[in-house]
């Protein structure tokens, strides 16, 4: 399901103007009537002027939809699943109300929904959802030069293999974001994470920020059977070259 939703995402390159009217979607100005507005409201007539333009060329580009018309003619977009693979493959900042917004999204669904619940993302500190939004993006590398050998491969066999692969990555990164939060919240890293240059005040106040996040983390049943199954796997690898060390 994820693959067949994301193989027709094409790499893109979007001029400055387009990306913004895709960070005022983002920002909640998803309507044209709000974009106008906004635009107005910044004395940037151009702007307002090449806004179809740039609503056209987003609407071709299959990263925006029509999410329906409204009274007073508004007409509101949403991101559609290229859309929502351009934002986590190129943008380095998006706010976790995006995630929120679409966690029906095939992509979340796939990438995020199985390993954390709703609040925890709605509730992150801004070091964890640091490291939420890099998995995201290390994930869309990873569903990307999977696509560009599909695309190079005319044996359905291969394209299969190809899929497999991609499928085994994703779990990879998945483990992978366990095994760093789980090291990022051991208490010695905790302790040692705030800047040297903090005053100590600020320092207690971050620690307990950071503490609260962990305390909400082992609550999250999805987030703590992944760190299960990072301990279950890093155990018996652990085990294993253990074993092959004594035996040298």
């Amino acid at each position: 399901m994820y693959m067949s939703e994301v193989s027709t995402y094409e790499r893109i390159e979007l001029r400055d103007t387009e990306k913004s009217f895709l960070f005022k979607i983002i920002s909640g100005h998803d309507s044209s009537f709000k974009i106008a507005s906004y635009i107005k409201s910044r004395r940037q007539p151009m702007a307002y002027k090449n806004e179809h333009a740039i609503v056209k060329r987003l609407l071709q580009l299959n990263l925006i939809e029509e999410e329906g018309k409204f009274l007073g003619g508004a007409i509101y977009y949403r991101f559609t699943t290229c859309g929502l693979f351009y934002i986590f493959s190129t943008m380095l900042s998006y706010p976790p109300t995006l995630l929120i917004k679409y966690q029906d999204n095939v992509i979340l669904k796939t990438l995020i929904y199985p390993y954390l619940q709703i609040d925890t993302i709605r509730r992150s500190t801004a070091r964890l959802y640091s490291t939420i939004t890099q998995y995201l993006r290390e994930c869309c590398e990873a569903t990307l030069y999977a696509l560009d050998d599909i695309k190079l491969t005319n044996v359905e066999e291969g394209r299969e293999n190809y899929v497999k692969r991609l499928g085994f990555d994703l779990e990879w990164h998945a483990k992978a974001l366990g095994f760093k939060l789980a090291l990022m919240y051991n208490e010695s890293n905790l302790l040692n994470a705030n800047p040297e240059s903090a005053k100590d005040n600020a320092k207690v106040v971050l620690y307990e920020l950071e503490n609260a996040m962990k305390a909400l983390l082992s609550k999250d049943n999805k987030f703590m059977e992944l760190l299960q199954l990072v301990e279950k796997e890093f155990g018996e690898g652990y085990k294993e070259f253990m074993e092959l060390k004594k035996k040298q």
